[in-house]
C-alpha cells in the first residue's frame, strides 16, 4: 500500500511539474514573440526570414513555433529553428538561450552574427551579454533589460520595453 500512495504521489508531482513548465515554456514564448514587435533591426538584416532561434529548450522552441506560425516580424516571414548546442547555431535575429546553455552567451553573437537580440532565462544572463534576462515572480514571468546589450548589437528599442522591465541595467 505505501509503494502504491508513493507511486501516486511521484505520478502527481511529476505531473504538476511538467504543467509548471508547459505553462512557463507558453508564457516565455509569447514574452519572445512580442519582443519582436518593440526592437528594430539593421536594414541588412530585413529581408529573407526573420529567425528565432532557441538554444537548449525544446519545449519553448515547439511552443514558439505555436506562436510564430504564418506570422510575420513586418514584411518577413517568422522561422523557428532548434539548437541543442552551440556547434549547431547559426544567423538569428532573436536568440534563446536556456539557463542551462548560460555559458554560451557571451560568445554567442560569433555564431549568430552582431544584430542578434539575446533573451535568457539564466540569472546571470545579462552580466553575460543577454539584453533580456527572464525572472519569475511567484507565478509570474517578468524580465530584466540592460539598452546598452541590445544597443552594442545595433538593435534599436521602443520605450516601452525599458518601462516594462522589472529592472533596467
Amino acid at each position: 500500500m505505501k509503494r502504491l500512495l508513493l507511486s501516486v504521489f511521484i505520478i502527481l508531482f511529476i505531473t504538476k511539474f511538467n504543467y509548471a513548465q508547459v505553462q512557463m515554456s507558453k508564457a516565455q514564448a509569447m514574452f519572445s514573440y512580442n519582443f519582436t514587435k518593440f526592437f528594430d533591426w539593421p536594414q541588412s538584416e530585413k529581408q529573407g526570414d526573420f529567425v528565432m532561434g532557441v538554444l537548449g529548450s525544446r519545449s519553448l522552441a515547439s511552443e514558439l513555433e505555436k506562436v510564430t506560425a504564418g506570422k510575420k516580424n513586418v514584411t518577413q516571414p517568422i522561422v523557428v529553428k532548434y539548437f541543442r548546442n552551440i556547434n549547431e547555431v547559426e544567423k538569428c535575429h532573436v536568440i534563446f538561450v536556456d539557463a542551462l546553455k548560460s555559458g554560451d552567451i557571451s560568445g554567442i553573437h560569433s555564431e549568430t552574427g552582431l544584430n542578434c537580440l539575446i533573451i535568457t532565462d539564466s540569472n546571470t544572463g545579462i552580466n553575460k551579454g543577454a539584453a533580456i534576462q527572464f525572472v519569475t515572480e511567484g507565478d509570474r514571468l517578468k524580465y530584466d533589460f540592460k539598452s546598452e546589450n541590445a544597443l552594442k548589437h545595433g538593435l534599436k528599442f521602443h520605450s516601452k520595453v525599458k518601462e516594462m522591465a522589472r529592472n533596467n541595467y
